[in-house]
């Protein structure tokens, strides 16, 4: 008994939509490092020392 296939067309239509998914995924992470990089804390800031107990 042969494997039943998938329709050319309907393969391709899914194709595209996986392609737009993947593209949309891509411009998403791209944004949401460039975001990250303007949030970051400039390293010459003193940083807190909660280790330190005020008496």
């Amino acid at each position: 008994m042969p494997t039943p296939t998938v329709p050319q067309d309907v393969y391709q239509r899914h194709e595209r939509e996986w392609q737009v998914l993947r593209e949309a995924i891509a411009k998403t992470q791209k944004s949401d490092k460039e975001a990250k990089k303007k949030i970051e804390i400039p390293q010459d800031r003193p940083q807190w020392d909660f280790k330190h107990k005020h008496q």
